[in-house]
């Protein structure tokens, strides 16, 4: 065996292991460095894409808490427009059956107030007549029997001229308050049916912003608001249309000054035929008070 040989091949082998062996450690450091750097860079991405999934089942969570509250608050509120209709639908019916009350109770006072009146003239005249003949009775010469019968002729003329007069009066009293109490009721319910209108229009609109996901906050706030507005139109109109008295006052003292012309006036022409029948028949005195 040639020792010799092997020695220096053995030796050749040694060294040339010596001079790969640092390339062997450095490639095997290298990989071992790209495995550890590939692990966290997936382990990075892994978080990344767990955060991502994080953020997107708690924005998913915010979108469902938002959306359930925008339908909660848009149930709320759809609940209470329809209240409030309801409401004035109520309130449109008893005031529409006040008013057939109150129209029935009208037409029954004037009803009575004209059986009264009719009852009233029908016992003057009664009277009247009988008083007539004690006149006529008491008549002793023609002079006197002419005087007696002008007179009962002016009386009679007066108290129907009266009559009539009163009687225009009362009636074109009772129409001028007929005709406010028209415009009263005309303005009355515009301004109901505008309340209504405001009250269906905003419930549309807050339907539509409901559907389009707007956020509950803002649609409460406009809710809130429009009502609020339509409610305070409502109120002034309804205001402006309560002022009954102030427009039928001025018609009552005009009603008072003309009643007082005609009172006035047929007591002049009273007197005046009293005074043309004393100065033939003095005795003709009992006849001072008419109507």
């Amino acid at each position: 065996m040639n020792y010799k040989k092997i020695s220096k091949t053995f030796l050749i082998a040694f060294v040339a292991f010596m001079l790969v062996s640092p390339s062997i450690s450095l490639a095997a450091n290298e990989v071992t460095q790209a495995d550890r750097d590939a692990r966290k860079a997936e382990m990075l991405e892994d978080r990344a894409a767990s955060k991502e999934e994080r953020d997107a089942q708690l924005e998913a969570k915010k979108d469902a808490r938002q959306d359930e509250r925008t339908e909660k608050t848009c149930t709320q509120l759809v609940s209470q427009a329809e209240k409030i209709q309801t409401r004035l639908a109520e309130q449109n019916s008893k005031l529409t059956q006040k008013r057939a009350e109150m129209e029935t109770k009208s037409q029954n006072r004037i009803a009575e107030k004209a059986s009264e009146k009719t009852k009233k003239r029908s016992d003057w005249d009664d009277k009247k007549s009988d008083r007539w003949e004690k006149l006529q009775s008491a008549a002793q010469t023609d002079e006197q029997n002419a005087a007696v019968e002008a007179f009962i002729t002016a009386i009679q003329n007066a108290v129907k001229i009266k009559r009539d007069a009163l009687d225009a009066i009362i009636t074109d009293f009772r129409a001028e308050v007929k005709s406010e109490l028209g415009d009263r009721k005309e303005n009355s319910d515009s301004a109901l049916e505008a309340y209504k209108n405001q009250l269906a229009s905003i419930a549309s609109q807050m339907k539509s912003d409901c559907d389009a996901g707007k956020d509950a906050k803002e649609v409460r706030t406009y809710f809130k608001d429009e009502t609020k507005k339509a409610r305070e139109a409502f109120k002034n109109e309804r205001k402006s249309a309560e002022k009954f008295r102030d427009e039928v006052s001025p018609l009552k003292e005009e009603k008072k000054a003309e009643i007082k012309a005609v009172i006035e006036t047929f007591k002049a022409s009273i007197e005046a035929a009293k005074t043309e029948l004393r100065s033939v028949f003095p005795a003709a005195t009992s006849e001072t008070k008419t109507e």
